[in-house]
């Protein structure tokens, strides 16, 4: 009985692990900062802490080497045509569809279980002349709000703004963004690990 208790209280236990959030926070302008976090662990990405300098050695004189004759350097290998000789159009383009399944499906379950408590998008836009500025802008808005407005309908977002402006006024182009999101482990480990029998079987192909 004591035995069965310890492990229901084992499984509980990380159970609560699982239901904690991750925590990702970025911000991207003049200065970029990624940082994770769990429970009260908090760690940054990026930029990475510099290292010590290490101490210069003094440079010995270098010996003089026997000069050798050049060889001629051997091209490289296409890989994709080795690819398409290997399995075909039909097999190449198979593997590339379940390669964009695997991808798609992450995607789409992660955007599902992620919750944005900030997500602020400011981008000013200068071309070169005032119509160069306005075909970059409405470029700009199209790559842009269309894959705000699918992440909006598959994903709680609790404030966001887009404020994409055409510089005409502006010296150069400018671009900020704020972001911190959460999701459970719980929901996350499930979707890497599908991700990852993805990635074996499509290795498994390219290797058959």
């Amino acid at each position: 009985m004591k035995a069965l208790l310890i492990i229901l209280g084992i499984i509980a236990f990380i159970l609560i692990l699982l239901m904690i959030p991750l925590r990702f926070s970025l911000d991207y302008g003049e200065k970029t900062t990624l940082r994770i976090g769990y429970f009260f662990l908090s760690f940054r990405l990026y930029p990475a802490k510099g290292k010590k300098p290490k101490k210069k050695k003094k440079k010995q004189p270098e010996k003089k080497k026997e000069e050798k004759k050049q060889e001629p350097e051997k091209k490289k290998p296409n890989k994709l045509k080795q690819l398409l000789d290997k399995h075909g159009i039909d097999g190449l383009t198979e593997i590339l569809k379940e390669a964009a399944r695997v991808v798609t499906e992450l995607l789409g379950g992660l955007a599902k279980h992620l919750y944005f408590t900030r997500f602020n998008i400011r981008i000013c836009v200068v071309g070169d002349d005032a119509a160069d500025t306005a075909v970059k802008y409405g470029y700009v808005c199209s790559a842009v709000y269309l894959p705000v407005a699918v992440l909006c309908e598959h994903s709680v977002i609790k404030k966001h703004s887009e404020d994409i402006s055409a510089g005409f006024l502006a010296e150069k182009s400018a671009a900020e963004l704020e972001l911190t999101a959460k999701i459970r482990p719980l929901f996350l480990i499930p979707l890497l690990l599908k991700a990852l029998i993805g990635l074996v079987r499509i290795v498994m192909k390219l290797r058959s």
